[in-house]
């Protein structure tokens, strides 16, 4: 899966939010400022071209819907993320978490329960 750019980020993230969408549904979606119509139509073609987006034609318009979900490309994302920074361990990732504060220890202490109860479900 492509790495998508900051542009084309923000407008997968308002598909995502609408689940689909006409282009005049994702500007009114976006962000402020928000993108010139022009441009968020030249990042939908983008989009597509990269595997993201389709679209079906509806009359004059095109409704377009992301063909990735935001859960995979987040799970791929954190893939990237702990094999270029952390050494490709998860371990590693957490433990950034805990040397920054930003983890409680109820947090770790759910994460623990998740591990173990995964780790039971496996043969």
């Amino acid at each position: 899966m492509k790495t998508l750019t900051k542009a084309e980020e923000q407008v997968m993230q308002v598909l995502w939010e609408l689940g689909q969408g006409f282009l005049k549904d994702i500007l009114e979606h976006s962000l402020e400022p928000k993108p010139h119509s022009n441009t968020v139509a030249t990042i939908l073609k983008i989009l597509i071209e990269k595997g993201f987006v389709g679209f079906e034609t509806q009359g004059r318009n095109n409704l377009y819907k992301p063909l990735v979900t935001k859960s995979a490309y987040g799970q791929k994302s954190v893939q990237q993320l702990v094999k270029g920074y952390f050494g490709n361990s998860p371990a590693r990732l957490v433990s950034q978490f805990v040397t920054d504060n930003s983890l409680s220890v109820e947090d770790l202490e759910r994460l623990l329960q998740q591990i173990k109860a995964g780790k039971k479900q496996k043969p």
